[in-house]
């Protein structure tokens, strides 16, 4: 008896593998056909399109052309692309220390870092870069530039630039360095209570540089803490796994990752206790360019309500991607995960692919509950327990920033004052702006020019026309009250 009860269960594993096993064998099957026609239509195209193409920009051309119908994180990187993933897994990078700018065709200096060698060499916010190496860096593009001045720590760069309001051409010779890259660009006390730290970014010295900024608050006796992670697009995981150890009791769950491979499906949990003391109070600061890492944090603080969330919706990226290496110059980012927050919440926002290339998918809840048992929702971000609208730039203002007359005038008198006391002080400079403006190309707010084309071509058909003439006047009175606004 025992022995037939074997035999048949025996009989339904193997019942209940054999189509899964031809499933499989199937699908890759289509896999190896598809392969076939792309290596067809490849060698046909080299063999006999009427002109000769580089394999290799065809080749890159061609793979970008597949990745962009998968996720808008899946990429193929070459050797000059993979930068930002350096920094990250990194904390440095070989160059010289500047933070680079571009507008109108123009590439010059925001800002020099303090100890790199372009400060040293005297270098200055608003020198504009003409050269690298003798290349015209008009001729080339901005990456292209940032690449040439990036290089191996003692290689040598020349930069040719011309500084802002004066004539003269200057060559720098300089010799790149160890530049590392800082996560934590403030931390401080707003009042005697309460702590803030400013995070730009989730990289390799995110713990390190967060730790420190949150022992040195505590020194200080604040009762609460305030982190900023506005305009922070994220980074790595591990990272924000960090900061959560430093907030979150011990043995909580963090943040679960779910994919196809089964190193994808993780759960993190907190491993130590926290840095900050429960009984310190924690807000977290998001908006609409918080994502990735950054929700992780946010999204987990919520999700066990640990703090608050003040500000807008975040961004709504929930997914994971991991680095390939193809090669010692290229590399893919590709897609390998989901992330949840501790209630099981996806975040990522609805339609990053497209549906037809997905053999199955299943549809995620969006209503979810903290450990308290708040209702807090899925699919599009984090949205903050306290909702705060940022004050808007009035739309003319905002139209002189695009056009960077703020930092022209910004550039053109900053050696006049040597401290911000005494900008504040000099109450001829909002005078001296504004006739500086004047000298400018005038700025058309968004469809002025076309109210413009609409109002001539009404007048060449019917300039009597009283109710459009009252249309258009009203129109006009609209963009003039905006104008001096």
């Amino acid at each position: 008896m025992k022995k037939n009860t074997k035999i048949l269960i025996l009989i339904i594993v193997v019942i209940g593998i054999f189509p899964l096993a031809i499933s499989q064998s199937s699908f890759y099957r289509k896999i190896a056909k598809s392969q076939r026609l792309i290596n067809q239509v490849y060698n046909q195209i080299f063999s006999t399109y009427l002109h000769e193409l580089d394999p290799e920009a065809f080749t890159k051309a061609s793979i970008n052309a597949i990745t962009q119908n998968l996720d808008p994180y899946t990429t193929f990187m070459v050797e000059d692309e993979q930068h930002s993933i350096n920094i990250l897994t990194k904390g440095e990078y070989g160059g010289v220390g500047i933070q680079l700018g571009y507008r109108n065709n123009i590439m010059s200096i925001v800002a020099p870092m303090d100890g790199g060698p372009a400060k040293e060499a005297g270098m200055m916010s608003g020198d504009i870069i003409l050269k690298v190496d003798d290349e015209d860096v008009k001729k080339i593009s901005f990456n292209e530039a940032a690449a040439k001045i990036r290089g191996k720590k003692g290689t040598k760069v020349k930069l040719t630039v011309k500084r802002y309001g004066d004539d003269d051409i200057i060559d720098f010779n300089l010799i790149r360095s160890k530049i590392s890259v800082k996560d934590v660009t403030y931390s401080g006390l707003l009042s005697d209570e309460i702590g803030y730290i400013r995070l730009n970014r989730f990289s390799r010295n995110t713990a390190n540089e967060v730790s420190g900024a949150i022992a040195q608050i505590l020194n200080n006796d604040a009762n609460s803490i305030i982190i900023d992670l506005r305009d922070n697009p994220g980074g790595l995981m591990d990272a924000a796994i960090s900061i959560l150890d430093m907030l979150i009791e011990k043995d909580k769950p963090l943040v679960s990752t779910k994919g196809r491979a089964k190193n994808s499906n993780r759960t993190f949990y907190s491993r130590q206790n926290p840095l900050v003391p429960i009984d310190k109070k924690i807000a977290i600061l998001i908006n609409q360019g918080s994502a990735s890492a950054s929700e992780i944090v946010a999204g987990a603080v919520q999700d066990l309500d640990r703090g608050i969330i003040i500000g807008q919706k975040s961004y709504g990226k929930g997914l994971v991607q991991s680095a390939f290496q193809l090669d010692d110059k290229r590399a893919i980012k590709i897609t390998t995960a989901r992330y949840y927050v501790p209630s099981g919440r996806f975040i990522q926002k609805r339609d990053y692919i497209d549906e037809k290339l997905i053999i199955n998918d299943t549809k995620e809840d969006s209503v979810f509950k903290t450990i308290s048992g708040r209702i807090v929702l899925g699919n599009g971000g984090i949205t903050p327990d306290s909702l705060v609208q940022p004050e808007l730039m009035k739309i003319l203002s905002s139209q002189y920033w695009r056009n960077g007359y703020f930092y022209a005038f910004a550039q053109q008198n900053k050696y006049k004052y040597t401290s911000f006391g005494e900008v504040e002080k000099d109450d001829q400079l909002l005078f001296d702006f504004k006739n500086f403006i004047k000298d400018k190309e005038p700025v058309t707010l968004p469809g002025k020019k076309d109210l413009d084309s609409f109002t001539l071509k009404i007048e060449k058909i019917d300039s009597t026309n009283s109710l459009v003439k009252s249309a258009i006047n009203s129109l006009n009175e609209f963009y003039f009250n905006k104008e001096t606004t």
